[in-house]
């Protein structure tokens, strides 16, 4: 009697044991459950107030883009003309004036181009429902239809065809409605920013490197801010530049070229030899020049 007296003790406390595992088992799973929401809802809220800041700071970089633009424009023609034509005579002067006048005309054109166009919305899904044979794909977040290269957009809020990214400084998504107008405005602010780095470089060369005392305080203030505003976007242009044109060579998106990257897969027209036909020619309809600048009488696809 006595040993199964024991032996039921031993047993309880084997059942008390695994009870109380069994307890502090489900209390980790609760507290991780409870840990895993709050830190969904800490990302979520984080998202939420990332999306209501780039809203905010997409139309101030425009408008920092502007200012920056009209700053060296204004130093140009006011202080950096006159001193100009003192070197190269007027005639020279003009003919100098009008290479950067083409430049910024372009580049500002394309900018303006790249900001109010669209990106490129897919139809509605119920639109398209009726015309398609096999089922199309609807986004979740937005109910529009998503066909393929097509991604959705999280501040602006809706998909885009062929996206490349979200970019602040033109406040739009760049994708299949625009993006042959965000790559001209990079090459055509690199040529711009190039000529100023060039003309400033070699008429104001005792300014710009060895602080000398030409002209008034203003006067080489706003010279050199302007060189190394110029020399500075130059550089970050040419690399986001150099990126874009390997894109454009190989049919990618910047998304794309992630998605490469990391998984190894083959998404857009990865090496494709018709990469800058289709990336391109695809974007827009038109001609790789914008006719009402240079007149062209025929459209020129690349």
């Amino acid at each position: 009697v006595g040993a199964a007296c024991e032996d039921a003790h031993v047993g309880d406390e084997e059942d008390d044991r695994d009870h109380a595992r069994s307890t502090a088992g489900i209390a980790f799973k609760r507290a991780s459950r409870d840990m895993m929401r709050l830190f969904d809802s800490t990302v979520r809220m984080g998202q939420r107030v990332f999306h209501v800041v780039m809203r905010i700071v997409g139309p101030c970089l425009v408008l920092l883009a502007l200012s920056l633009i009209g700053f060296v424009t204004y130093t140009y023609f006011w202080y950096g003309f006159a001193e100009m034509a003192k070197e190269v005579g007027q005639p020279g002067a003009v003919a100098i004036s009008m290479v950067g006048v083409f430049l910024l005309t372009n580049a500002l054109y394309n900018y303006a181009k790249a900001v109010m166009t669209s990106a490129g919305i897919p139809p509605e899904f119920e639109a398209e429902l009726e015309a398609c044979k096999a089922p199309p794909r609807k986004c979740a977040k937005c109910g529009k239809l998503k066909p393929p290269r097509a991604h959705h957009c999280s501040v602006c809020g809706v998909c885009v065809m062929k996206m490349d990214h979200h970019c602040p400084w033109i406040n739009n998504c760049v994708g299949f409605g625009n993006y042959r107008y965000f790559c001209l405005f990079l090459l055509f602010i690199a040529s711009a920013c190039t000529f100023i780095v060039v003309v400033f470089g070699v008429c104001f060369e005792d300014v710009i490197f060895t602080w000398g005392r030409r002209g008034t305080r203003a006067f080489r203030q706003s010279v050199l801010i302007s060189f190394m505003i110029c020399a500075s976007i130059l550089c970050a242009v040419c690399m986001l530049g150099g990126f874009h044109l390997y894109l454009v060579l190989t049919n990618q998106t910047t998304i794309e070229f992630q998605i490469n990257m990391t998984a190894g897969g083959n998404a857009g027209a990865t090496a494709s030899s018709s990469g800058i036909l289709t990336t391109w020619g695809g974007a827009a309809s038109g001609g790789l020049w914008p006719q009402q600048l240079v007149g062209l009488p025929l459209d020129v696809p690349l």
